[in-house]
């Protein structure tokens, strides 16, 4: 088997987020790499609470995929977060409230 065609966790989750769809072709035809990562996104996603233990299930399949894309913090640092997702919102406050009076710091 060449070497080229396997992949690592984090490849496989980040190609499994990037493609969510099954593909339409025989599931035994899929790689391992892409059918394990599958599983666990159906796992976190779709958790059945008719089934004892499949919330906590799901909750520990989150916790894997967001440990293995965003990686683990060492004890005593700020929590992983990303740093380039930002969000800009539009100033809602515009018109509606004065800017503050320009004052002399001498008076």
């Amino acid at each position: 088997m060449p070497l080229d065609r396997h992949k690592t966790i984090r490849e496989a989750l980040q190609y499994v987020d990037r493609n969510p769809e099954w593909p339409t072709g025989s599931r035994l035809e899929m790689p391992v790499w892409e059918f394990v990562a599958r599983n666990l996104f159906d796992i976190a996603n779709n958790p059945d609470t008719r089934v004892v233990g499949s919330v906590n299930k799901a909750t520990r399949a989150q916790k894997i995929i967001l440990d293995r894309l965003t990686g683990t913090r060492r004890a005593g640092t700020h929590p992983a977060v990303r740093q380039e997702n930002k969000i800009d919102f539009v100033d809602l406050t515009v018109g509606v409230i004065a800017p503050p009076e320009a004052t002399s710091g001498g008076d």
